[in-house]
């Protein structure tokens, strides 16, 4: 988290106050990660290096005539809130994760769209709910299955490859900066699918380069996004060389 190691930096030059050498030398580190992380372009070119390793995915790129394609929707969060739909129920993320699969789904007949996930809560699962919300956008019942148990992608591969084997094309179907970590660990249990990336966050839109050097909480949400991920790719990397 960027800004509890700011945070901690700062305490630390607190608590070495009487010592002048190291509390500014701490304080000093605190401004320049703080600027690092929320000023400069750090955030965007590591959320870019994670975000460019898989290009969006096209029907051209699916299509094989011996076999059943499934897209995998990956669960990205939800809020058992009764009173509201479906669709309000669900995170950006996996609203956008949904999108993304049936806008593919569509464009292959005869594709199931998958939809994967737990409930923390024991209430309604995320399977369920991004399964719903696709009812409400118009799919029909007939195309969409739903594995309801995984609480990671770990969980979501193992449970796909007992539920259906590696007899179909998957599509798998997550966050770009997700992506890398998602396919490393379907490929783990013994998966070879196809990556169909989305919820870009660096997008070029035509602006300077220079507006990457203004200050912006969404550069501290990347930077958060980024160490999520590249942690979670070490640990991933340290529990298979466990196994």
């Amino acid at each position: 988290m960027p800004l509890s190691l700011f945070f901690v930096l700062v305490v630390l030059a607190a608590a070495f106050w009487k010592r002048k050498t190291t509390s500014r030398a701490l304080l000093v580190a605190s401004f320049i990660w703080l600027l690092a992380v929320s000023s400069s372009p750090l955030p965007v070119v590591l959320t870019e290096n994670l975000e460019s390793r898989y290009e969006v995915l096209s029907a051209e790129d699916i299509m094989l005539p011996d076999k059943t394609v499934h897209f995998l929707v990956l669960g990205g969060g939800h809020t058992n809130d009764e009173r509201l739909p479906s669709n309000n129920q669900l995170s950006l993320q996996a609203l956008g994760r949904l999108a993304e699969g049936i806008r593919l789904q569509r464009q292959v007949p005869g594709s199931l769209l998958v939809t994967s996930g737990w409930s923390k809560s024991g209430k309604t699962t995320q399977a369920e709910v991004l399964a719903r919300t696709a009812l409400l956008l118009g799919m029909d019942s007939a195309i969409l299955r739903k594995q309801a148990k995984p609480g990671n992608t770990s969980m979501e591969a193992a449970e796909y490859k007992r539920l259906y084997g590696d007899t179909a094309r998957l599509v798998l179907i997550t966050c770009a900066t997700h992506m890398p970590r998602a396919m490393y660990l379907f490929r783990q249990s013994g998966l070879d699918p196809l990556a169909a990336p989305t919820n870009h966050k660096v997008k070029n839109n035509g602006r300077s380069i220079y507006r990457n050097w203004v200050p912006s909480a969404t550069k501290i949400r990347m930077m958060e996004n980024v160490v999520y991920e590249h942690a979670g790719m070490v640990y991933a990397r340290l529990n298979n060389n466990d196994s």
